[in-house]
């Protein structure tokens, strides 16, 4: 009887990952110290609009126009060069503001620290073709009537992506979207999940989301924060959903578990005639790293096998909650994979 080793991860490990990312942070932060107009809820939208409108007033400035703040931005955090940040905008906006303000610097100071952990590897091949995909690097590892998966190793990146296209014809888009993003319902029949809700809201297509799920003994349990962006295509009858891995400020790590921060999926579903009416097809595209070695013979079987799984369970959602007529339909808006 031999005894299991623990989870590697469990004590040294999260330690060293933690120091190591909080330092990548901080060389990669603007030198300014200005945070991007990123992942900014409502509420702070407000108080940004109104402290620039009250400055504006106070410098007895004529208001052209009235501000356009709600715009369709990316995530706040870490920021690119061509990026706007929340201060490089207050100033454009109020002229002679002083910088040293201790109102704006608590504004400006209110989104440091969360940013996104990494690029975004998602690509966006959503219809299978053979050809197409091959030539983009991506091999097939089952083809099955009602699954095929494909897989494509990054290893600059440290990461392999999984592409998994199917069909159900038992169940509308809209239905197959909604047992993906009911959250409360999830946590109900996905046995994996520990804890499942929305941190916050950005608008209405894109939300902070919180999520901790359930490993095997003898590994510590995991969890993620990540952006969820939305869209619906009436045009073309398809819904997008689109996951990101981020820091955010309000959720720090905990002991308990192995926070992942490589993290990113995108959910194509595509209705065969309209998104209410039964028959759908879907393109699922995610990639994940659990902070820990896993060999690729391991990854390969867990991603043939429990991914399968998992979908037919959403299908299963699908079935029950198309019965209760509750659905919620997202509002058409850019997607997560047009901002990266």
């Amino acid at each position: 009887n031999k005894k299991k080793s623990p989870d590697q991860d469990t004590e040294l490990m999260p330690r060293i990952k933690k120091a190591v990312r909080q330092l990548k942070a901080e060389i990669d932060a603007d030198d300014s110290g200005d945070p991007p107009l990123s992942l900014v809820s409502r509420k702070a939208k407000e108080r940004i609009e109104t402290f620039i409108k009250n400055k504006r007033a106070e410098m007895q400035v004529k208001i052209s126009e009235k501000l356009d703040l709600v715009k369709d931005i990316t995530v706040v955090g870490r920021k690119e060069k061509s990026e706007e940040g929340v201060l490089e905008y207050i100033t454009s906006k109020v002229p002679n503001c002083d910088k040293e303000d201790p109102e704006l610097q608590d504004i400006v100071s209110d989104h440091t620290g969360t940013f996104y952990n990494d690029a975004y590897l998602i690509d966006d091949i959503d219809v299978e073709d053979d050809e197409t995909l091959t030539s983009s690097g991506w091999s097939k590892e089952i083809a099955q009537e009602k699954y095929r998966i494909w897989k494509k190793n990054i290893p600059e990146e440290s990461v392999t992506l999984y592409k998994i296209f199917g069909q159900f014809d038992t169940v509308s888009a809209v239905e197959f979207y909604n047992a993906q993003v009911n959250d409360q319902y999830r946590s109900t029949w996905d046995k994996s999940v520990s804890s499942l809700y929305v941190v916050d809201n950005i608008t209405n297509n894109r939300e902070i989301v919180y999520w901790a799920t359930k490993f095997p003994f003898p590994l510590q349990d995991r969890d993620y924060v990540f952006e969820r962006s939305h869209l619906l295509d009436e045009n073309t009858s398809t819904i997008e959903i689109a996951s990101r891995s981020i820091t955010h400020k309000s959720k720090p790590e905990l002991p308990k578990f192995v926070r992942v921060c490589k993290y990113g999926s995108k959910l194509v579903i595509r209705a065969d005639k309209d998104i209410y009416q039964k028959g759908m097809s879907y393109c699922l595209t995610y990639y994940d790293d659990f902070g820990m070695p896993i060999p690729n013979q391991v990854k390969d079987r867990l991603a043939n096998t429990k991914i399968p799984e998992f979908l037919d369970k959403v299908h299963d959602a699908a079935v029950f909650l198309g019965s209760t007529g509750k659905l919620y339909v997202p509002y058409p808006a850019s997607p997560l994979s047009q901002r990266k």
